[in-house]
């Protein structure tokens, strides 16, 4: 048996474990009900202890992650799957609109002291970002990625560490504990 499975921690309602969604809080059962739930952006879980996979009820289709003993693995949507062809369909729309606009410009220059000669090359890019940033925008709201759970965390971890470096000042300036 490899050491890492006899390190491994099995999914159960007594345990703790990371957050999938925040991935800044710990999720444990909640009191008189078979759910666990998030101590940092207060999601409910479901859990299947048998397949020791956790399910995200507060959207539809529901998020299902596994647990491999050390980390949760597999995000998936209940019944949708993500193959190759929506991958394909995505390349396709954003490379698609991108290269018959270059091609456009390139082969119908404008006039080279026209005032805006910048133009079909500043198109091609923004025709690229704008196609990206949808496909960008789709994955994040299938996979419910929690943006401003993310900002609340970094906000709080630049407060305490702050709060540690000007508490470490004030004790480094002899304010504290000096003895006077």
């Amino acid at each position: 048996m490899p050491s890492s499975k006899i390190l491994a921690v099995p999914l159960n309602y007594q345990g703790i474990y990371p957050c999938p969604v925040c991935r800044v809080g710990k999720i444990r059962d909640m009191p008189l009900m078979e759910a666990m739930g998030c101590d940092f952006c207060h999601e409910i879980f479901t859990v299947n202890l048998e397949q020791e996979q956790l399910k995200m009820l507060s959207r539809q289709p529901p998020l299902i992650w596994r647990w491999n003993g050390f980390n949760w693995t597999e995000t998936q949507l209940e019944g949708v799957e993500l193959g190759w062809g929506y991958a394909l369909g995505a390349s396709a729309f954003v490379l698609f609109p991108t290269i018959i606009i270059g091609i456009v410009a390139y082969n119908f220059p404008l006039d080279p002291h026209a005032p805006i000669t910048w133009l079909p090359s500043i198109w091609t890019c923004l025709t690229f970002l704008v196609h990206f940033s949808i496909i960008v925008w789709l994955l994040i709201e299938i996979y419910q990625v929690p943006i401003s759970a993310y900002w609340r965390g970094i906000i709080r971890w630049r407060e305490v560490r702050t709060t540690v470096t000007s508490a470490r000042n004030f004790q480094g300036n002899g304010v504290i504990g000096n003895g006077e």
